[in-house]
């Protein structure tokens, strides 16, 4: 049962492409009767349109391609959207023939919830239920491993604590014994080095060989794909460099293949869409809460001595800088590259009982709304942070400084995520960059969109003070 699985998934993942349409069909014409197919004056019968839509609808929505590594929320999702696409199209059909009146509205409506329903059972439900069959062991890919012990290490628990992949290490090989303090708990028995590796690839078989190997202890890279090579096994590259933010996207620069990681060259016409959603919804914005932002402006004034607004430098798009613009919440005005700048914390004596509000609800930020019509930051993207705070993490963090290769933003991904106010620690900094070139790596619009949507339902956070 495992080997047929795993041998014949794309085997099965076409069995689905052409079943979804026939049991769909299936319902429409069960469910709808004579009126799916007894119409004498169109040339293509309804239960044909049924057939048509979901076999070019439906592949349009991703639901065939590999999930063994995705989440089934996402499938799920994919599932709904796909078979809302299908449904649009039917009724946009109806109307074009004018057949619309000839099928019953609530007739209509349970097909689609049978359909919906059937297409989530085979697709979520069927995957579901393979998973759990993976955990106990069934469907399983047996897999070698070449890397250091820390490397070997880390990959062992990754497939431990994701048993529902149906990957079983069986053993590994590395230019180097495990060390002393590496935890080998969750690894099998070292097998030595590359000459043992060749030895042991003789005498068994595996179903897949990933390796991590940085050229180490007279051991170089080409022998290592020498071996591989020579066998007919598929091999994975597997860095143990690699970082989660990374995009590993392929290219070419004349016949070398080139791996890119981070950054990119957005279209031209998604950078001007931005653009237009930025300006269309800030300005707007603008207007509509300028009463409010005349409110806070005196209760700012009347709160302490000192301006209405805090301006300071940052670093926006491609590390220039800008001068960004908050309601003033502190009794002091530090600039952005001031040594050791501090950042706000929990009760901090600085900040003033009208700033305290602000932060927690996030209006002292609506001044940046004019950054963002000046065009110097966008309403998603990640949080600009002072200077001084950049100059101290950019050493710390790889990759930081890629976060600025897209517009900051007022709020970004990092901060639906629950990771905003202080980073007391370099591991909160660096999970905060880590959603920024995420988002960074991500953008579409319907990111921004979902990511304003979340940020407008919790405005107030117990992180911001």
């Amino acid at each position: 049962m495992a080997g047929r699985l795993r041998l014949h998934a794309r085997d099965l993942s076409r069995f689905q492409r052409i079943a979804d349409p026939l049991e769909v069909t299936f319902l429409f014409v069960m469910q709808l009767g004579s009126t799916a197919w007894n119409h004498p004056e169109l040339q293509i019968q309804p239960w044909m349109w049924v057939v048509g839509c979901t076999c070019i609808l439906l592949p349009l929505g991703g639901l065939y391609r590999s999930f063994r590594n995705n989440s089934l929320l996402l499938l799920a999702r994919r599932v709904i959207s796909s078979w809302l696409l299908v449904c649009t199209g039917m009724l946009a059909l109806s109307f074009i023939t004018k057949t619309s009146a000839s099928f019953s509205r609530y007739e209509s409506g349970l097909w689609a919830l049978m359909s919906l329903g059937v297409l989530l059972l085979n697709h979520v439900g069927l995957r579901k239920l393979l998973r759990i069959h993976r955990r106990r062991g069934g469907n399983s890919r047996s897999v070698l491993y070449w890397g250091m012990p820390d490397a070997a290490a880390a990959f062992a628990q990754e497939l431990q604590h994701n048993a529902w992949l149906g990957l079983r290490l069986v053993v590994w090989f590395g230019p180097q014994a495990p060390y002393p303090d590496t935890d080998t708990s969750a690894l099998p028995r070292w097998g030595g080095g590359l000459v043992d590796m060749k030895r042991w690839l003789e005498l068994h078989e595996v179903d897949r060989i990933v390796f991590s190997h940085v050229t180490r202890n007279g051991v170089e890279m080409a022998d290592v794909l020498q071996l591989f090579g020579d066998t007919c096994i598929p091999v994975t590259y597997a860095p143990n460099w690699a970082k989660q933010s990374m995009r590993f996207d392929i290219d070419f620069v004349g016949s070398q293949w080139c791996i890119n990681l981070w950054g990119g060259d957005r279209l031209m016409t998604d950078r001007q869409l931005k653009r237009c959603f930025d300006l269309a919804i800030s300005s707007a914005g603008l207007l509509l809460i300028s009463p409010l932002l005349l409110l806070v402006a005196i209760a700012v004034k009347l709160s302490s001595p000192g301006p209405i607004l805090f301006m300071q430098d940052r670093y926006g798009l491609d590390g220039r800088r800008f001068r960004i613009y908050k309601f003033r919440t502190m009794r002091v005005l530090e600039a952005g590259d001031t040594p050791g700048l501090k950042q706000a914390t929990r009760n901090d004596p600085r900040v003033t009982p009208v700033g305290r509000f602000l932060r927690r609800w996030s209006l002292d930020e609506l001044p940046q709304l004019l950054n963002v019509v000046m065009g110097q930051m966008s309403l998603v993207g990640p949080r600009p942070h002072a200077v001084d705070h950049n100059e101290h993490y950019r050493k710390m963090i790889p990759g930081y400084m890629q976060r600025h290769a897209c517009k900051p933003g007022i709020t970004g991904l990092a901060q639906i995520e629950g990771l905003r106010g202080e980073t007391s620690s370099l591991e909160s900094m660096a999970s905060r960059i880590e959603a920024d070139l995420r988002y960074a790596r991500d953008w579409s619009l319907k990111l921004d969109t979902k990511i304003l949507i979340k940020t407008l339902l919790c405005l107030r956070s117990s992180n911001a003070f």
